[in-house]
């Protein structure tokens, strides 16, 4: 796939963008099998204070306040990390994650449990290519798209 039609979670800067929302999605939380947390089903966000997410900011504030920076931050910059290392550093509680529900139903692992989070808001996705753009293929690409992911059964 081109790297102008990846989806892109949103909100995201779309200056000289087209863009096709898809149908949001629900997340969960991926948490250490071992976490006190990880017994109980439903969490709330209040519940994951103290936690970072991957990026470093917060995890109960579901990436809403800006990343802790300066003496005693957790990173001064976003972390770049595959799904690999994200899971083994979820595995060891050194951080969460908020994945989609589809993401966790395909990367099940021993070490991680996904209980739900009742006030996470749904991840929102959304197709985006150059405005200047005039293709065919991207346009019949944006139509199939759109298509598929409406017909998609609910996660």
């Amino acid at each position: 796939m081109p790297l102008e039609e990846i989806p892109l979670p949103r909100p995201f800067d779309d200056h000289g963008l087209d863009s096709e929302p898809l149908p949001c999605e629900p997340r969960v939380v991926a948490l250490a099998a071992a976490d006190p947390l990880a017994e109980r089903p439903r969490l709330h966000l209040a519940d994951l204070h103290g936690r970072v997410l991957p990026d470093g900011s917060p995890a109960d504030q579901d990436g809403r306040a800006p990343r802790p920076t300066g003496r005693g931050a957790v990173a001064d910059r976003p972390r770049r990390l595959d799904m690999s290392q994200m899971f083994s550093l979820i595995e060891v509680g050194s951080i969460i994650w908020f994945p989609p529900v589809s993401v966790a139903r395909r990367h099940p692992r021993p070490g991680i449990v996904y209980p739900t989070v009742a006030d996470l808001r749904p991840l929102e996705f959304a197709l985006a290519w150059p405005q200047r753009s005039r293709s065919p293929a991207v346009a019949a690409f944006i139509r199939t798209a759109a298509v598929v992911a409406a017909a998609a059964p609910a996660p």
